[in-house]
């Protein structure tokens, strides 16, 4: 990893400084000997400034006149930011990057740490989330209902805490601002995307629609503001992906008389003399195409009350439901390494990059060839509201502040599952007459970030005489998920102007909030394929009325074609036809009915013993916070020149619990009652329990902000920050046991295994900032230069504890275990401490630095033509020493990757010009390669390709307040890509298309 050193940023951030502040003396200086009779004559011109340019000019001013380090977004007038959500405008901001997800902008990364570390706030009020996380779900957000976005990257003591890379705070319209009585404006936008032609059933066409009113009652006393923005957006995604990397043994696949051809990074045959004694390989591989549609619809109200000088009441409020339902069609083929493999080709004599597999009689499921119909629906609301009102008398103003966050989320993945099958040449009577069809083999081979070769032997997509395939319905599944958090909060704040020679004003206050934090969990499926042995349910034929062939086109077309099958009209027709024992299905657009599944494949699965989806894969977490703080703003002179900050310290104080579903075995002493899941499946082993802890900190601050010049600044800050563990991390853990003997007595270990725990803490890091910024008004422009350090403390780190006591650290543990012996009788057995396996803040931190430049001008001085010329342009680079350990570790040898989320070099370029009516922009955001995180089965770190988005707007501004609007996003059909730690094991490859939007707005 590429180190670089800040000492001689900061020194030419001090030469640069020490330069203005010469030149501001020298301008003093001659200032001084002009006399008024020869000072001469200005004409000033007013320029007036309208759309892209003025969006800048309100950022900039509210980057110069903030307290802290901000970096700023503002739209010229309410609905007047063209992007699909915030996300995507964020994108452009020095020090931010962002993750696509379905095309769009979905996370985002400050100063190179995720979103785990960013915390968000809407009109200065902490919101939950229906993704159940922290993290702000961004696309809830319609940026036409947005009036501006602050992002906080030092903090200060009245600010709330909880953002150790930054804190960025949306803006919702304040009506008594606007410089107008009365505004209505009404927006209408089209979108097509070119890719949907080559995805099987997708739709190319959406559509946005705006609306708002703001208006000034009652001799501007009284202000209203009320929005509606709806989004209809179509998915279109070909995506290929690779699974899990594993390392496995090569011995195994050697005695099945492999062939290998070993080759190096540009795939160069090597001598195969020397073959590794164990490879690494992918777990399966999918190709699939993605559509579907989402819909968001966002609604924004907001009342402004100011009848004198002295009192000011707000209120707000922001509705937003965002509704997916998408479905990815395509073949998967898993597992890879229990098949017979002939002409295997190893990179770098490491890990596997192709070969040829195939399947036999004697092991039907090695080569476990699927062809799959999944749809995912996918519902989340947000409410939030509250209401301020503030009193200021003379010097004293309180404030006092209400506020209510509620977000849900429900998700149901469907899966259906087909395979190749055969008529048995022997049927067992009421078994079912087919049986798998062993006469398949593929072959494949990467090609590093680009798309690799595929074929098939057998082609999937025939039907026989009377329209049936030969591909059978193996597999019906539902697996639900739903998500409610809550969150409500008082805020008090009070400040008392001063008229000090160093202190202006100081301020205190106090905020408490109480969170609570559900996740559930449910699980139902036909079918037993998905376990690798199909043997106790009958397999559903797949004819031409519930499915269709589907050939690849575009980047893909190379690819073998496969059925786009209908599992619910499969289903429907065997239950029918009396093939399906159980409930009558009831599918359901939502699929959360438990009747929507003909049959649980049995009762141990609802409640997962021995797997990880149950009743106990769920969490109900509570979060009490307590915050006081205390601030001196600072107003002083140095050298005849403005100083100004803050300085201050907040103290919070959490108390979390979570509670847990303990295997007590049945212990009515222990609390063991009853506890019934969703189909009416009922246990009495468990006992709920809370676990949790308590915890404070103190978290100082300072902000310093030296005028050098007339239009230039010099900031200094310093602070301790936090970031508080995922909400869904604080789930308690799951409690089990086995059973082992020492000697001839039987004893029962308890143990627990989970990735979560109620005794995390947060992430601490103390952080430097310093910026140099230099305005040029005449020009709506500045040049800003910032670096920073942040020294984190702590990260959560995987352990396991061996022998753990799990009584004396709050585990309700029984004494006794019955079992049952090898005689089949019931025996009490000690309970003895084993194995746990949790997470926990490690000692192990580290430093995260950079270095930011941005430069925006409008070239206004330019002949007529070309005033309306401009630029905004930022590049960012960051470096670390924190890494994670990739799990290739064990045959690569040590192989660290940096942290997640860390972008070392960003950048965007933004040109733009405008001249009459006429408006138009190109925009360009780069990022370098970054670490993230993945799940098939496993959490993995992967790699994510560098990448360079360009997208374009124009639009032409009438005189009678109609303007139209036309804009093509990903111009060049940029894919996402991602890799392991090496560009030749791919991970991922995904193309989405160019989307292109046309439409008007009309202000009045």
């Amino acid at each position: 990893m590429k180190k670089f050193n800040l000492k001689p940023l900061a020194a030419v951030v001090s030469a640069l400084a020490m330069a203005s502040l010469s030149n501001s003396l020298q301008a003093q200086s001659a200032a001084a000997n002009t006399t008024a009779e020869n000072k001469p004559e200005i004409e000033v011109e007013e320029v007036m400034v309208t759309g892209y340019a003025r969006s800048i000019m309100n950022a900039l001013d509210t980057k110069r006149n903030a307290d802290t380090v901000v970096q700023a977004i503002s739209a010229a007038d309410i609905g007047g930011l063209p992007d699909v959500s915030i996300a995507d405008a964020l994108g452009r901001v020095p020090g931010i990057t962002v993750t696509r997800s379905g095309g769009q902008a979905g996370t985002i990364q400050v100063r190179g740490m995720g979103e785990g570390f960013v915390f968000s706030t809407l009109n200065g009020r902490e919101q939950v989330s229906p993704n159940g996380t922290r993290a702000m779900e961004f696309s809830q957000f319609p940026s036409e209902l947005i009036q501006s976005v602050e992002v906080y990257m030092s903090p200060k003591a009245s600010l709330i805490e909880g953002g150790v890379a930054g804190t960025v705070e949306l803006k919702t319209a304040n009506p008594l601002e606007m410089t107008e009585d009365q505004k209505v404006s009404i927006g209408v936008r089209g979108s097509y995307n070119d890719q949907a032609a080559d995805i099987y059933g997708a739709e190319p066409y959406g559509q946005r629609f705006s609306l708002s009113f703001q208006k000034k009652l009652l001799d501007d006393t009284l202000g209203v503001a009320l929005g509606y923005a709806r989004l209809v957006q179509p998915r279109s995604a070909t995506r290929f992906e690779q699974y899990n990397y594993e390392a496995d043994p090569y011995s195994l696949i050697n005695e099945k008389g492999l062939e290998t051809t070993i080759v190096d990074e540009n795939f160069n045959a090597l001598p195969t003399d020397n073959r590794p004694t164990s490879v690494f390989m992918a777990e399966g591989f999918e190709v699939f195409q993605t559509g579907g549609e989402e819909t968001r619809d966002g609604y924004m109200a907001a009342l402004q009350f100011e009848p004198n000088e002295h009192l000011s009441v707000q209120s707000d409020l922001f509705y937003s439901k965002f509704e997916s339902d998408s479905y990815s069609r395509g073949f998967r083929i898993q597992p890879l390494k229990n098949a017979q493999i002939t002409n295997m080709v190893l990179w770098e004599n490491t890990a596997v990059v192709g070969g040829e597999f195939l399947v036999d009689d004697l092991n039907p499921n090695a080569l476990n060839l699927q062809i799959n119909s999944n749809d995912v629906t996918q519902t989340n609301e947000l409410l939030s509201g509250g209401l301020n009102l503030k009193w200021k008398q003379d010097a004293f103003t309180a404030a006092l502040d209400l506020s209510h966050s509620d977000a849900s989320g429900e998700q149901a993945d469907g899966v259906v599952r087909a395979h190749m099958y055969r008529a048995k040449a022997s049927p067992v009577p009421n078994t079912d007459p087919f049986e798998r069809d062993t006469d398949q083999s593929m072959t494949y081979l990467l090609d590093g970030i680009n798309m690799p070769g595929i074929s098939l032997s057998r082609d999937y997509t025939q039907y026989g005489a009377d329209g049936v395939s030969n591909l059978r319905m193996t597999n019906y599944e539902r697996y639900p998920r739903i998500n409610d958090d809550v969150i409500s909060a008082a805020r008090l704040d009070l400040k008392y102007e001063l008229e000090m020679p160093l202190i202006s004003s100081v301020e205190a206050g106090a905020r408490h909030s109480e969170r609570n934090h559900k996740d559930r969990r449910q699980v139902f499926v036909y079918g037993d394929g998905a376990n690798g042995s199909i043997t106790t349910d009958w397999s559903l034929p797949i004819t031409t009325a519930n499915s269709d062939v589907v050939n690849w086109k575009g980047e893909f077309s190379s690819f073998p074609s496969f059925l786009a099958i209908d599992g619910d009209a499969i289903i429907q027709q065997a239950h029918q036809n009396g093939l399906v024992l159980g409930p009558v299905p009831a599918i359901t657009e939502d699929n959360l009915n438990p009747t929507a599944s003909p049959r649980p494949i049995d009762p141990a699965a609802r409640w997962s013993e021995g797997r990880d989806w149950s009743m106990k894969q769920r969490s109900d977490i509570d979060e009490n916070i307590t915050a006081i703080y205390l601030q001196a703003n600072l107003a002083t002179t140095l050298f005849n020149r403005d100083l100004v900050g803050n300085v201050g310290v907040r103290h919070v104080r959490s108390d979390q619990t979570s509670t847990a579903l303990l295997n007590v075995n049945g212990d009515e002493n222990k609390g063991a009652t009853e506890i019934c899941d969703e189909v009416g499946e009922c246990k009495t082993d468990y006992a709920y329990q809370d676990l949790g802890t308590t915890y404070s900190h103190n978290l100082p601050s300072l902000n310093l902000n030296y005028s050098l010049a007339e239009d230039d600044q010099l900031r200094f800050a310093v602070a301790r920050v936090l970031s508080r563990p995922p909400i869904n991390r604080l789930a308690s853990s799951d409690s089990e046991g086995s059973v082992s003997v020492v000697g001839n007595e039987p004893y029962f270990n308890y143990g627990g295994d989970t990735a979560t725990s109620p005794f995390l803490t947060p992430f601490i890091a103390d952080q430097i900032d310093i910026s140099y910024e230099h305005y040029m008004p005449d020009t709506n422009g500045a040049f800003v230069v910032a670096v920073y350090h942040r020294e984190i403390k702590s990260f959560i780190q995987d352990i396991t504890y061996e022998n753990y006591d799990f009584r004396a650290n709050g585990f309700d543990v029984p004494d006794t275990w019955d079992i049952i012996d090898e005689g089949g009788a019931i025996v009490e057995a000690e309970v003895l401490d084993g194995d746990y396996k949790t997470v926990i803040n490690n000692k192990e931190g580290g430093f995260i630095r950079g270095l930011e430049v941005s430069y925006t001008q409008t070239f206004n001085l330019l002949p007529e033509l070309w005033q309306g010329l401009g630029v905004s342009t930022s590049y960012s680079l960051t470096d670390s020493e924190i890494s994670v350990v990739n799990t290739v570790e064990s045959v690569q040898g040590e192989n660290n990757l940096p942290f997640p989320g860390l972008v070392e070099k960003s950048a965007n370029f933004t040109l733009f010009y405008s001249y009459g009516g006429f408006e138009t922009r190109l925009s360009t955001t780069f990022q370098d390669s970054f670490v993230g995180e993945t799940r098939n089965v496993n959490l993995q770190p992967i790699v994510y390709a560098p990448e360079t988005l360009l997208d374009y707007q124009a639009a032409y501004k009438f005189d009678n307040g109609l303007d139209l609007v036309f804009s093509i996003s990903n111009l060049t059909n940029e894919p996402n890509r991602s890799y392991m730690f090496d560009e030749e094991l791919t991970r991922t490859l995904q193309w989405f298309g160019r989307t292109y939007y046309v439409g008007a707005n009309y202000s009045f």
